[in-house]
């Protein structure tokens, strides 16, 4: 899997009721610079409050207008493995190669249900799959040999994004495996950093796209005094206002704020963010702003 680096989750802007491409098109234009693809209709896009016309509408509009040499994963997060397939192939079709797929949620998954589950819709749509290792909305914890089981069975299986705050499991994958693994929240990101991540699938590159490049890439060069300076200045005290938990309100909130989205609007059942925490994230992102990461 080609794969790596970051590939942040974006949010699903709406303006009444309807998917608002323009914001869309806001968002790209302010980031694609900086970044090496995106994923669309994950969690954070609100992928359970939408239909799959909408999932798929969603990703031929990407695939249609981000450059050449920009990935695109396409989430199939879902309890209904027809209407993932249906998805995922339309996907492929729009020259999707990959898809995030978490465990079911609802359901009590063991590792043979999850192993089933994925490796058929990774036969059916043909798609890589970067499982998504999310213990806390799933309900399912998966140990490192669990990962390599599911691996080993389904060989489309190809990387893991990593929500679990076990930073051993990173280490483990990246010893064992030759899988790639990216982090997964933001909150923990640096730690991913330094447990050996091969990139990242969350929020804060699409908030500060040239800042957290800049400290990705000095990381990975080596440059660690460099790096942890530009996050701890330039990206913590953002992030350390932004989460964890109500991610999607509030990014849409910050991205009305600062026109990119025309509109907060979130899709029931969540709630768009009272006026304390939108102060609270905007704190965070003068901060942020006054230390140069704008």
């Amino acid at each position: 899997m080609a794969l790596q680096g970051n590939i942040p989750v974006i949010p699903t802007p709406f303006v009444n009721g309807n998917i608002d491409y323009i914001s869309f098109d806001r968002l790209i234009q302010k980031t694609v610079d900086y970044l090496e693809g995106y994923v669309v209709c994950g969690s954070t896009g609100e992928a359970p409050a939408l239909t799959a016309k909408e999932r798929i509408e969603i990703v031929r509009y990407f695939s249609a207008n981000i450059p050449a040499g920009k990935e695109i994963v396409v989430g199939l997060g879902h309890t209904c493995l027809e209407e993932a397939v249906e998805i995922g192939l339309a996907a492929s079709e729009s020259g999707v190669k990959a898809a995030l797929v978490p465990s079911p949620y609802y359901f009590p998954n063991s590792l043979s249900m999850v192993v089933d589950y994925v490796g058929k819709l990774a036969e059916r749509t043909g798609l890589d799959i970067v499982f998504y290792d999310n213990p806390v909305t799933t309900s399912t914890r998966f140990t490192t040999n669990d990962l390599i089981q599911l691996s080993e069975a389904v060989p489309q299986v190809k990387a893991i994004k990593m929500t679990d705050h076990s930073f051993e499991k990173i280490r483990q994958l990246k010893t064992r495996t030759a899988l790639t693994v990216f982090g997964g929240d933001d909150i923990i990101c640096y730690r991913a950093f330094v447990a050996g991540v091969d990139g990242n699938m969350i929020i804060a590159p699409i908030i500060f796209p040239e800042a957290f490049r800049t400290c990705w890439e000095l990381h990975r060069e080596g440059k660690f005094e460099e790096s942890f300076d530009i996050y701890s200045r330039k990206l913590l005290p953002f992030i350390s206002m932004f989460g964890p938990g109500d991610e999607i309100p509030t990014t849409k909130a910050l991205f009305k704020h600062l026109g990119i989205f025309a509109s907060d609007e979130v899709r029931s059942p969540l709630l768009p963010s009272d006026n304390l925490r939108v102060r609270e994230v905007l704190t965070g992102y003068r901060q942020a702003e006054k230390a140069g990461a704008i």
